[in-house]
């Protein structure tokens, strides 16, 4: 609904009733954490526009540390990228919305936000409403960071410093409002006897035995998986007008649930285009069919349309003492993302 990763962002999903807020840690030159989709800045900001930037426009390749396996690879990338600029001369770019089909009357009128502030906000925000907000942070694109940082002779990993930041911040037993999310498996494989933050994997992909033998070995809280890749695929019609499923739903989700997991689908957006024509352009159809499904949360870009769905279907939100769906938004993209896990 407005600029991703922006403070405006975050605090209208915490005031539409999200329960965790999610944000993609992006690293600067000073070593801060701020919030942003990607560690490269071109699509949603102003930075193409500032002249005194143009020589740090570089091409650094993006791909995961595995040769056999794509966990969130985006090849070589040319453009600025974040661990290349400080924390003061991030906050002198301006954001704008990354969607073409969606509002974009609030850009370039907020600026980057860190990762601090998006704590601050859930803060502020659940005192207001008597109930805690907690976070979602990513680890995004470890290895390729990490990369970096070994390449200028630094020994302290993207995830150390992460781990580091969300310790300061608070957050640092299994009990607190946060869960930590990545793509790359070898990322969590690092942190989980580094920390006892509650961790989910995050996958676009179908998973091989090897894969999940390496995943039963990480105690995870649970995991995300693409909705429309790995549980109801589907295709353009013929006319590329829209979308229409193709077959049956797969069985991904069983999967996971036979191997423990508690497992939500990202991403839940609202736009016609977004949905199935099977869903008749009524975002309330695909949520049933998902829960029916046995989804045990929702990313969604829209927090105040999960809410309206589970009071619909008498499911609001819940006490962390009730065994009824748990209502998570987290506003990623220009959007807030919203999960919801059963508990």
């Amino acid at each position: 609904m407005y600029p991703e990763h922006t403070a405006l962002g975050y605090r209208k999903a915490a005031e539409q009733g999200a329960d965790l807020i999610e944000c993609d840690l992006a690293i600067t030159k000073d070593r801060k954490f701020i919030c942003l989709h990607e560690p490269y800045l071109k699509l949603t900001t102003d930075i193409a526009n500032k002249t005194n930037f143009a020589d740090r426009k570089k091409t650094v390749n993006m791909d995961d540390d595995d040769e056999n396996f794509d966990w969130n690879d985006k090849g070589d990338i040319t453009d600025w990228f974040s661990f290349d600029f400080t924390l003061a001369e991030l906050q002198t770019l301006r954001k704008r919305q990354a969607n073409n089909f969606r509002d974009p009357r609030y850009d370039w009128t907020e600026t980057v936000v860190t990762f601090e502030e998006l704590v601050t906000i859930t803060k502020e925000v659940g005192e207001k409403q008597k109930r805690t907000i907690g976070v979602y942070p990513e680890l995004k694109h470890s290895h390729a960071i990490n990369k970096i940082f070994s390449e200028n002779g630094e020994t302290k990993r993207f995830e150390d410093y992460a781990l580091e930041e969300l310790d300061r911040l608070g957050f640092n037993s299994e009990n607190s409002p946060c869960y930590h999310q990545a793509f790359e498996i070898s990322s969590l494989e690092y942190v989980r006897n580094k920390t006892d933050l509650k961790l989910v994997f995050l996958t676009e992909q179908n998973l091989t035995d090897t894969v999940w033998d390496r995943l039963d070995k990480l105690n995870l809280a649970g995991m995300g998986v693409d909705k429309g890749g790995l549980v109801t695929p589907g295709h353009k019609d013929d006319a590329n007008r829209g979308s229409v499923k193709w077959g049956a739903p797969t069985d991904f989700l069983d999967v996971a649930h036979k191997h423990g997991l508690k497992t939500h689908c990202f991403t839940f957006r609202n736009e016609w285009m977004k949905l199935y024509w099977e869903h008749g352009q009524d975002p309330y159809s695909q949520l049933e069919e998902f829960l029916e499904l046995g989804t045990d949360g929702y990313f969604s870009d829209f927090p105040l349309t999960i809410r309206r769905f589970l009071h619909y279907k008498n499911m609001l939100c819940s006490p962390p003492s009730s065994s009824h769906l748990v209502f998570l938004s987290l506003p990623l993209l220009a959007m807030s993302q919203v999960l919801s896990f059963l508990r």
